[in-house]
């Protein structure tokens, strides 16, 4: 005899089983062991193309497309936008034209500075490069964020994880080889880092930053210049070597898409320390690709996905276990 009731139960979970993004068992789908965590990074929103308004267009529709891609994701547990949402330089035109894409974003989101939220001026470029601000200007420029994105740096717990979100936020900023640094975090943000990581020695860490750690890249990426860099470099370098519990360093800036060979390379092991420098792509290419990290309660498993194709790139999958001092607490049923 026909079951209706019986028939409706298997359909939901056998499609549920379909949707999701690592083919997780029906059970899983109901109550899933894990915290998923999306990264949008760099995303320019209109777009650094303003001379071609065909392709300005296309990239922009691109944008939308991916926030779409992501806000349909049942399973999103949160957002990090890794700075520079804005064009260019910070000004109120750019934030009210960033925020048409970032308010799209219907899934729980939080979102730290870049060096185009802070560093450079509004003033025209200068033979198409953009010039530093002035102290004066920073701080204008960091209480614009603020009211557009809130706290320039904080924390959130996850399950028995820690998440940590930093920006650059000083205000004499210094200048190397004619640039500003794109990321300098100030010691009053230092110092906070060091209390947040000294008050939660037990909880695996993710440190999401715009910029990524010195060394992380390869010597002939054409990136690989000391102002890309976090600076204080050596102050980062000490603070990390301390605490071992901190094993992402989710960073942006440099635009690194899959394609590139320092996307996903022994050298992004941060030297001296548990962490990998994981670089996120930038939303500016021919197409956007997305990382999600998964945060279980014994490991880290990080998946590349591309909104162009709609597909995983498992050949980009890294799995990173938890020592055993740092096993995460279970994480709750959704």
């Amino acid at each position: 005899m026909f079951n209706k009731k019986f028939f409706h139960v298997t359909a939901a979970l056998l499609l549920a089983a379909c949707l999701s993004p690592l083919g997780f068992s029906p059970s899983r789908a109901w109550a899933k062991d894990y915290q998923r965590v999306v990264v949008l990074s760099d995303v320019h929103y209109g777009s650094k193309e303003t001379s071609n308004k065909a392709l300005r267009a296309q990239k922009m529709a691109n944008k939308v497309k991916a926030v779409q891609d992501i806000n349909s994701w049942k399973d999103v547990d949160l957002c990090v936008f890794t700075g520079d949402m804005v064009q260019l330089a910070g000004s109120k035109e750019e934030y009210k034209l960033a925020r048409q894409l970032t308010d799209k974003v219907t899934q729980p989101k939080t979102f730290l500075a870049g060096n185009h939220e802070v560093v450079y001026s509004e003033m025209p470029a200068v033979k198409g490069k953009l010039q530093p601000a002035d102290p004066y200007e920073r701080m204008t420029h960091l209480k614009s964020y603020q009211e557009n994105y809130g706290p320039l740096y904080s924390a959130k717990t996850m399950g028995n994880y820690l998440l940590l979100f930093l920006s650059p936020d000083e205000i004499d900023g210094h200048i190397i080889h004619n640039k500003p640094y794109a990321v300098e975090l100030s010691q009053a943000e230092l110092t906070w880092l060091k209390a947040q990581l000294k008050a939660n020695r037990n909880k695996p860490t993710l440190i999401f930053c715009h910029t990524p750690l010195e060394g992380t890249i390869l010597p002939d990426n054409s990136e690989n210049e000391a102002r890309n860099f976090t600076a204080p470099a050596k102050d980062i370098k000490d603070i990390l070597a301390k605490n071992p519990q901190v094993l992402i360093w989710a960073s942006g800036h440099t635009h690194t898409p899959p394609t590139d060979p320092s996307f996903d390379n022994p050298i992004n092991q941060y030297k001296g320390t548990n962490v990998l420098n994981v670089y996120n792509p930038a939303w500016e290419g021919d197409q956007i690709w997305t990382n999600s990290y998964y945060l279980y309660p014994d490991k880290i498993t990080i998946r590349t996905y591309s909104h162009k194709t709609h597909e995983w790139l498992p050949q980009f999958d890294r799995t990173i276990p938890l020592p055993a001092n740092l096993t995460a607490a279970a994480v709750p049923a959704a």
